[in-house]
């Protein structure tokens, strides 16, 4: 209904406030500080994924406040390494990645050629896929998210097919509205994989969006609704016309 929807949006600019103002303590803070305020279940399946030492893709979506979640494994001396979108200011570039990796995380320009990843795998790191990010035309793979066809990154699935590389979800929670967090970690079991391309990048990532509707759903302005998710449906004509209530 109209007024749930409005309600629900007022919420979401209000955490989305909440959020940017406590991006500069999060970059600063140290980690006995940061981690009195994050209480963490399920971390025994991600200890349990890295146990067979073939690395792990930790899926992650932009709920309550990102970019301490991304902090959390390497604080939990985790190795972990992922791709990120080098901003555009070159001083905000550089504060924003000394920040983000002082306790040890790597982070790889998207522009890069990706065989830091064959070796941090090999390694058995932690590999950080943000999975509620439009990939623009051309790139990503169609599935569903919250419902709806989305562009969506296919990383993980190359590994998944051949090495079985373990799949982990990975989600913060805050929790009344204060700097206190809840940190989820779900071991994420991709359907069969049958060797084609198309068919298992399709399956797997669908598997992997799906993981994210119950977390999502229990705390919708929580997260990141002002990204474009949809752009792929908006701006195709024909598949609006199919895909009921399409944003």
């Amino acid at each position: 209904p109209k007024a749930e929807r409005i309600l629900l949006a007022k919420r979401t600019f209000k955490q989305m406030g909440r959020t940017l103002m406590e991006i500069p303590y999060v970059f600063m803070a140290n980690q006995e500080d940061l981690m009195s305020c994050v209480e963490i279940q399920g971390e025994e399946l991600l200890q349990e994924a890295l146990t067979e030492n073939k690395g792990v893709f930790l899926a992650a979506a932009h709920i309550s406040n990102w970019e301490l979640m991304g902090l959390i494994p390497s604080i939990l001396g985790y190795k972990s390494s992922s791709l990120y979108r080098p901003l555009n200011q070159a001083p905000l570039e550089r504060f924003t990645l000394v920040s983000r990796t002082r306790f040890g995380s790597q982070m790889f320009s998207r522009k890069e050629k990706l065989r830091w990843l064959f070796k941090a795998l090999k390694d058995n790191h932690c590999i950080g896929v943000a999975i509620d990010q439009h990939m623009g035309a051309g790139n990503g793979v169609r599935v569903p998210f919250l419902g709806h066809l989305a562009s969506t990154t296919q990383l993980p699935v190359p590994f998944v097919q051949r090495n079985k590389t373990p799949l982990v979800g990975m989600a913060l929670i805050r929790q009344n509205n204060e700097f206190k967090f809840i940190l989820k970690f779900w071991r994420i079991q991709p359907p069969e994989i049958v060797g084609d391309k198309a068919r298992d990048e399709a399956v797997v990532m669908t598997a992997v969006c799906k993981s994210f509707d119950k977390v999502i759903n229990s705390t919708p302005e929580q997260w990141l609704w002002m990204h474009r998710r949809w752009r792929a449906v908006e701006t195709d004509e024909a598949m609006t016309q199919v895909v009921h209530g399409a944003p």
